[in-house]
C-alpha cells in the first residue's frame, strides 16, 4: 500500500551524512534527488560505462564531494549526456564544486532541455522565477515549469503559484509557446531568451 506521508529525504548513502546536499534550496536538492531516482529507476540507454561514471557522480554529490562529482560528469556532460548536463548546471547554479557561474548552469541547462530532460525544464524555470543569470521573467519561468509539471511535482507547485500572479491572457500566450516547445521536441522553446534576457 501506498503512504500518503510525504517521501522523506534519505539523509544515507553508505551510511555516511549527506551533508553538503542539505544545505542546497530546497527546490534544488529536489531535483536532485529526482535526477538521482530517475537515473536508478530508469533505462537512459546508455552504456554501463557512462551509467557507472554519473552514479558514481550522485554517490559524490551525496558524500559532500562536488568537485569530485564535477569531475565525473563533465567528460559526460561534454559528450551530451542529458542528465550529466542537467546535473552539472545545477551545480554551477549553486556554485558547489565549482565557482558559480549562472551563464555556464544555463547554457548546460539547455543543453539537456534541448533533449527533452524534464529536470533541466525545472531548473530553467526556476532561473527565470529567481533571475539567475537571466532577467526574472515569470511567463519565461512559467513555460518551463508547465513542461516539466507532469513529471516534477517541484515544477507543478510553480504553475500553481506563478499561475495566480500572471492573467489569462499571459497563461494563454504561455501555453501556446510551452506546447509549441513540446510540439518541435523542445528545439524550438525560446533559448534565445537566455542570451537576449541576461541581467547584470
Amino acid at each position: 500500500m501506498i503512504s500518503s506521508k510525504p517521501l522523506a529525504f534519505n539523509s544515507s548513502i553508505k551510511n555516511k551524512p549527506v551533508g553538503n546536499i542539505l544545505k542546497l534550496q530546497p527546490m534544488l536538492r529536489s531535483l536532485f534527488v529526482g535526477v538521482y531516482l530517475f537515473c536508478l529507476f530508469v533505462n537512459l540507454d546508455i552504456s554501463n560505462s557512462k551509467a557507472d561514471a554519473l552514479n558514481e557522480g550522485f554517490v559524490k554529490l551525496a558524500d559532500g564531494e562536488f568537485a569530485e562529482a564535477v569531475e565525473l560528469w563533465t567528460p559526460l556532460a561534454r559528450s551530451g549526456d542529458k542528465v550529466a548536463q542537467a546535473s552539472l548546471g545545477l551545480l554551477y547554479q549553486t556554485g558547489q564544486g565549482v565557482p558559480q557561474d549562472f551563464s555556464r548552469a544555463n547554457h548546460l541547462l539547455a543543453a539537456s532541455a534541448r533533449q527533452g530532460y524534464v529536470f533541466a525544464f525545472t531548473a530553467l524555470g526556476n532561473s527565470f522565477h529567481e533571475g539567475l543569470g537571466v532577467i526574472k521573467d515569470l511567463k519565461i519561468a512559467m513555460a518551463w515549469f508547465l513542461l516539466a509539471m507532469d513529471y516534477d511535482p517541484n515544477a507543478a507547485a510553480m504553475v500553481n503559484m506563478i499561475g495566480g500572479e500572471l492573467n489569462k491572457q499571459a497563461l494563454a500566450s504561455v501555453r501556446t509557446k510551452a506546447l509549441t516547445c513540446r510540439d518541435s521536441k523542445y528545439q524550438d522553446c525560446d533559448y534565445q531568451a537566455l542570451n537576449d534576457n541576461l541581467s547584470n
